[in-house]
Formats: C-alpha cells, structure tokens, sequence
C-alpha cells in the first residue's frame, strides 16, 4: 500500500511510456474530502475483469450523462439477450418492462439512483475499510447487474490496468503486459471553457466546501490545479498517452516494457474509446452506437433503441428525474439544480466577455486568451502533435484532444 497520493501517481506511470509522456511531471491530484490516500491505492490496484466498464472523465464534462446511457444499454441488452431472459429480442411489439424478465434486471432497469449500480469508484464509502474489497452493497448490485461498472474521475494513469485472478476474472485468460485483454473504459471529454463555467456554478453552490472566490478567480485556481481534481489538462494529457497504446496485447506476442506501436490496428480490440460532450449533442444516435459497438452489445432491438432508450437519454428527460442523478453526497444552495443547462458554448462566451488584469502584459485581456496563453504554456498542443506526427496517436484522437482547448 502506498502511503500517499503522489508516491502512487509516480510508480503508476506505465514504465514503457516514461520515456514519450510528461506524465512524470504531474503534480498529486487535489482529491475531494471523501476519497483518502488510502482508496485510491485500492483504485489502482483492483484486479480487472473482462466485463469491467469505467465510465472516465474530469469532472463536469457528461459524466451522468454517460453513466445514464451505458447503464441502460447494459440492462436493456442483458433484458433482451436470449441467455438471461424471456423476453424475446425479434417483437416489434414488446413491452417495455415484461413480466417476465429476470428480476435482478428489473431491479437494474427501475434503479432509484444511477450510482446504485454504476458507483463514484475513488469514494471510501464504496470500499471496506479493511480490506482491498469492495463494499458488499456495490458488489451485490454489480451482480445483479451482470459486471462492474464505475464512474470516475481519477487520471488513467491511476487507474487498473491488470487482470486478477481467474476468480476474479471469470476467465483463464491472464496477462502482465501494459493492457491486458480485460476491461472497457470510456473517457468522456467536453470542451474545456464550458467545463471550467460548469465546474464553477457547481462548486460555488454546492454546500459542502462552497467556492466563494468568484468565477475569475475560479478560473484561475483551476488552471493552476488547485481545485478537487486538479488541473484538466494533466487529466486530458493522462488519457491522451493512454491512447497511444489502445490496443489490447498479450505476453506472447510483446514484453511488457517494449515502446508502443502504431495504434487502431483492425483486428486488434480496443480498450479506450474517446467521446465528446458535444458530439452526443450534435448525433446522440451515432455516438449510441459506438458506445453499443464498443462494449459488443448485441441483444437490443432497434425499435427498443429508438422507442425507449434514446428519449430517456435526453437532458430533458433526465431533467425531469433529476432525483435519479443528482449527487448524493452533496447539497445545494440558491436552489441549484445540479443538471444546469446541458448547452454547448455557453462557457466560451463568458471567459471572452470576463476581463482580467494581465501583469506580463500589463493589460485587461480576457479569461479566454488567459487560458489559451495557459494551454500554450503547458506545451498541450506540442505534446500532442508531437504523438500525432510520431505516428504514436491516432490523428483522429489527436485532433479530438486538441478541439478541446479551442
């Protein structure tokens, strides 16, 4: 067990990325009150399974958007596969909820609260105080759910990436090497001026920790990392280097300490997918079906997809039961309403109308051009073309990551 933050931050960095990332170079995230030193060792160190899914992202960039959307796929898939239910999967007619689905699904498909069954991995109240467990509710629901599901925030490089033993894997499959064959992780990015203004009207009212300080202020803190999570760009910059190597390998055919290869190989299973808040904005259909694609659901019917699900992934929908996602831990002040407005661009427009006094400069500039100065400074855009024209990184992921901070 590690005996703080940072010492697990350094000894997780893939040892055969040290050399092409500045992932070396991070400061120890700035955790929330409810997650110790302690969890997240327990967080890095779990061993993974083949049907593990971890919804990723930085705080307020569509994470209970996703969780919303992969938690009903999988219960809609498994209500609908011929191997755990009744319900036939070719009627164009059926019911929404049938007599006679299993009852766990039941359970999973009228959940009172998204993290009932797909959980803030990195919180203490979700593991044993004792022991590297889970805690026995979480793990009764990932049961009757048919595998473990999480949402997080914690950087990639502090999270699992091996596979247990076979009785924790369900298979006899085991591998040592970076990127076992086991486990999906989605990482759910938006851009970063809409995440920083989100992230601002969250924290300043929420009622535990109220950030008191002002937006502009707020913007600042964040840039220079000293807020719950730390800097986005260090969180961008984790996943970006775990797309440099998203391809799934076995101990057979590399060692464990070779450099990356080329990666999107065809016949090779990918482990990461990247979405955008903004393309499930522009095309939720699509962007539903390469997260069906990704975790190879191939039960539900697409007249249940388009009839049902797709409408109940709205943020009018979800608006509307907003009690199955509003945070449990946390109580609001002025009325707040923690599914905000759900826009697109809105946070771009307030950091270019916002001015700040620039002391290099000696002017008012705007918040947007103090945080474009600040991306450029963290060498962002560098890092990742660099990767790109390597050959290291996908130029479509490059390209994804670098609209981020447009």
């Amino acid at each position: 067990m590690f005996d703080d933050v940072k010492s697990l931050l350094i000894s997780s960095i893939p040892l055969n990325l040290q050399s092409t990332t500045i992932m070396s170079s991070f400061p120890p995230m700035p955790l929330l009150p409810i997650s110790s030193p302690s969890t997240i060792a327990k967080c890095k160190d779990l061993p993974l399974r083949a049907s593990d899914v971890f919804i990723c992202s930085y705080p307020k960039s569509g994470t209970t958007w996703t969780q919303q959307i992969v938690l009903s796929l999988l219960s809609a898939d498994k209500r609908y596969d011929p191997a755990t239910s009744t319900v036939g999967n070719t009627d164009d007619k059926a019911d929404t909820i049938d007599d006679n689905i299993n009852d766990d699904t039941k359970q999973v498909e009228e959940y009172n609260h998204v993290s009932d069954y797909a959980p803030f991995y990195e919180i203490d109240a979700h593991w044993e105080s004792t022991s590297n467990e889970l805690t026995q509710q979480v793990r009764t629901n990932h049961t009757k759910l048919g595998r473990r599901v999480f949402n997080t925030h914690l950087r990639w490089d502090i999270l699992p990436k091996f596979a247990g033993t076979d009785s924790d894997c369900n298979t006899t499959e085991q591998s040592s090497s970076l990127r076992p064959t086991t486990g999906k992780f989605i990482y759910i990015t938006r851009s970063q001026s809409d995440v920083v203004t989100s992230f601002y009207h969250h924290l300043s009212n929420q009622k535990e920790g109220t950030y008191t300080h002002g937006y502009t202020q707020f913007v600042v803190d964040w840039m220079d990392g000293n807020i719950a999570f730390g800097s986005s760009i260090h969180h961008l910059l984790s996943f970006v280097d775990g797309f440099v190597d998203n391809e799934y390998r076995s101990t057979t055919t590399e060692a464990s300490n070779s450099k990356p290869s080329a990666v999107s190989k065809e016949d090779h299973e990918q482990p990461l997918l990247l979405l955008s808040y903004e393309a499930l904005k522009h095309n939720l259909h699509a962007e539903v079906q390469r997260i069906i694609s990704f975790l190879n659901l191939k039960h539900i019917p697409s007249h249940i997809l388009d009839n049902e699900l797709l409408p109940s992934f709205t943020f009018d929908s979800m608006k509307n039961n907003s009690s199955k996602f509003q945070p449990k831990s946390v109580t609001w002040l002025n009325n707040y309403q923690f599914l905000r407005k759900g826009t697109v661009g809105d946070g771009r427009e307030l950091m270019m109308t916002t001015q700040v006094y620039n002391k290099e400069k000696r002017k008012e500039v705007s918040l947007l051009e103090l945080f474009h100065d600040w991306v450029k400074d963290e060498g962002y855009r560098e890092h990742i073309e660099e990767l790109v024209e390597s050959g290291m990184l996908e130029k479509k992921i490059g390209d994804q990551f670098l609209a981020l901070v447009d």
